[in-house]
């Protein structure tokens, strides 16, 4: 990330040029790129694709920090650089910047006193990167492109050269190019084994798709190619910087020439929210808070001495961690630009769970064999190539799924139906409530009324929901109906009530809103009355024993799951009940079993798996947590089969689908053991 020019303080002190990266030794040799040895089963690794020095520990923490047992490799497109009076020109600046980021992963890791290996590797493209490798904890690896930067201002745009995010718009076999560190004379002395080199837009992502060849990454983990909410009308408040938009979406182009290790389709593609995390409440809890900010500090560096500024950092004197209205906010906030949500598993017509993800750039799914059997899959959905990883689950009156997703490439909303269990039809295009701002659109959610038919909803541009009803025939009406409300958040939830009538709820900056419609099939009325303390994510709304509707999601500030009920009189309680255990993120997945007693499972803040269940029907879940285990990657589903057993299903950091069940029905039942589903 580079710090906003407006917000930044310059002091007068000086400093020279380093002559080698600090805490690291001299570079090697240029050497070839090594040969790939065959992915092994199981076998999990993760690379970040980002702009800039700070961003994967500002944004993709604590993401980023749970994943070092694990081979990690950040991938950093840009030098990061600037113009500062305490550098003596922008390569010194950028290779401070790079010592930083080995001071924050040496202390994500737990190393104490670091000291890296430097090589420069020669691509096979003709490229030299730097690969910088920790050698207490060799999995850990950090690569350097040193491409210009796009928000410094000192490139010049002429001769063939643009932006990075030039080279996003102009797309494949453009002759535009991007040159490294050390193209300019105003550069100063750079490395000469990475200077001046040039890359197109062809040439960055044959780099990417190379690299990641190399590592075999099984979740990459990128910026936000789609910035989702217009904040830019404030310019205090930026929506993001064009090079994090860029580094993502040059991320998701590579990402589809690689296909996982060796071509096996095992690869969980996560995107994070940047700048306008700041917009939403914290979810990550005070510690989580401390320890991030830590890391942040480390690769800041220790602070100078006092000049009349704030914060001034070793490494990168321009931010200020303390500053009110920017870097203060980051340490509190990790959101992902598309949450695969709590409800991607179902009952077909059969009675056989299934269950969807996004995994090498198409949508798969896996299906037990027979209600309550064993699983099958992964098997990719025809045609579904190029969504986002948010899916939208329904099942229709007869009993058929039907799935709905944003297609990225023009952000529409798609949807397919099954012709029969475990079969797709062809997909429809939905379109987009609003055409002139796309890119704005929330994640759809689907639901099945009282009248037999289907609605989706989405949050749309202005900052409120729109819905698409199913006309009677089963097709979809070319206009979108817009319901009003101000302030919505991604994360809805619909479900139909006991009165046949559908509910949808919306987490907003003001707490949560709620529409309903007016009769079964009619038109929704918003509830304007029916606020709260603003959720930190997702709603998910569940249902008592009774029939009673109810809602859970994070509480802001603790991470941890607190719920809001029905009433009998219809009302709804005021305050949230904290449902006390561990802290999570991304939603809580909710289900009541046929002993009426509701389970809840969240990703919890060590990146494993959390569960609770009522203690009896209607009553608390106070002391009734239990840890399943696992890493997982995203949110868990939970899910009853056939039998009345509560199925458990999450995706592991080796990007398998992995399930546990009960050994029979009722809240108390154990859990198996965690086991692959599929092949």
């Amino acid at each position: 990330m580079r710090f906003p020019k407006a917000m930044g303080t310059l002091l007068a002190a000086a400093l020279s040029t380093p002559q080698a990266p600090a805490g690291a030794a001299p570079a090697e040799p240029v050497e070839p790129a090594a040969a790939v040895a065959p992915a092994a089963p199981g076998e999990e690794s993760f690379m970040q694709i980002v702009a800039h020095q700070d961003d994967d520990i500002l944004f993709m923490n604590p993401d980023l920090n749970r994943q070092y047992a694990a081979p990690s490799v950040t991938v950093y497109l840009t030098g990061g650089e600037g113009t500062d009076p305490r550098f003596a020109d922008p390569c010194a600046y950028s290779a401070s910047r790079d010592a930083g980021a080995r001071a924050a992963h040496a202390r994500l890791a737990g190393v104490a006193e670091p000291s890296w290996n430097t090589a420069a590797v020669r691509l096979t493209s003709g490229k030299t990167v730097q690969i910088d490798t920790l050698d207490q904890a060799p999995q850990i690896k950090l690569v350097f492109l040193r491409l210009h930067d796009g928000g410094n201002g000192t490139y010049p745009l002429s001769e063939g050269r643009t932006t990075l995010f030039g080279l996003t718009t102009e797309g494949p076999g453009g002759p535009s190019h991007q040159a490294t560190l050390g193209s300019l004379p105003a550069d100063g002395q750079c490395d000469p084994a990475y200077a001046d080199q040039d890359y197109t837009h062809d040439d960055i992502v044959a780099a990417l798709t190379e690299l990641m060849e190399r590592f075999r990454p099984t979740v990459l983990l990128a910026q936000d190619p789609r910035v989702p909410y217009d904040y830019d009308r404030n310019p205090l408040n930026p929506a993001d910087h064009a090079d994090h938009i860029s580094a993502a979406r040059f991320a998701g182009k590579a990402a589809r020439g690689y296909h996982g290790p060796d071509g096996n389709g095992r690869l969980i593609l996560r995107n994070y929210r940047d700048y306008n995390v700041r917009m939403d409440p914290p979810n990550l809890p005070a510690s989580t808070a401390k320890e991030k900010k830590k890391t942040f500090l480390a690769y800041l560096g220790p602070k100078r001495p006092p000049t009349g500024g704030g914060y001034s950092g070793k490494y990168d004197p321009k931010p200020n961690p303390e500053e009110p209205n920017f870097y203060a906010d980051f340490p509190s906030r990790q959101y992902p630009r598309w949450s695969n949500g709590t409800a991607w598993a179902a009952q077909d017509a059969t009675g056989a769970l299934n269950a969807f993800a996004v995994l090498d750039n198409q949508v798969q799914a896996w299906r037990e064999s027979e209600p309550g059997g064993e699983w099958g899959g992964p098997v990719p959905v025809p045609g579904s190539e190029g969504l986002t990883a948010a899916l939208g689950v329904a099942r229709d009156a007869a009993g058929l799924l039907h799935l709905f997703g944003i297609r990225l490439s023009d952000d529409a909303i798609v949807t397919v139906a099954q012709t029969a269990p475990g079969t797709w039809g062809e997909w429809t295009v939905l379109g987009n409530p609003d055409p002139a701002t796309p890119e704005l659109i929330g994640s759809p959610v689907p639901v099945l009324g009282g009248d037999g038919r289907l609605t989706v909803f989405v949050r749309n541009a202005g900052g409120g929901v729109s819905a698409l009803g199913e006309l009677p025939d089963g097709g979809w009406p070319a206009q979108w109906a817009d319901l009003g409300g101000t302030r919505v958040r991604d994360g809805l939830a619909a479900t139909l009530a006991a009165d046949g009538r559908i509910e949808l709820f919306a987490p907003t900056g003001d707490g949560i809103g709620h529409w309903r419609q007016s009769e079964p099939g009619g038109s929704f009325v918003r509830d304007a009355a029916f606020l709260g303390p603003p959720p930190a994510g997702p709603v998910t709304v569940g249902r008592t024993a009774d029939g009673r509707l109810e809602l859970f999601f994070h509480q802001a500030g603790t991470g941890q799951v607190v719920t809001r009920h029905e009433r009998a009189s219809g009302s709804w309680t005021t305050t949230p009940e904290s449902l006390g255990g561990p802290a999570g993120l991304e939603g809580v997945a909710a289900v009541t079993g046929t002993d009426g007693r509701t389970t809840v499972a969240i990703r919890n803040g060590a990146g494993g798996i959390s569960l609770a269940s009522r203690s009896a029907p209607d009553r608390g879940f106070a002391a009734r947590w239990s840890d399943l285990g696992r890493l997982i990657v995203g949110a868990p589903a939970v899910a009853l089969d056939a039998t009345g057993r509560r199925v458990v299903l999450a995706l592991g950091p080796d990007a398998v689908l992995r399930t546990a069940r009960q050994s029979e029905p009722g809240a108390d039942s154990p859990f198996g053991a965690w086991r692959a589903a599929g092949r």
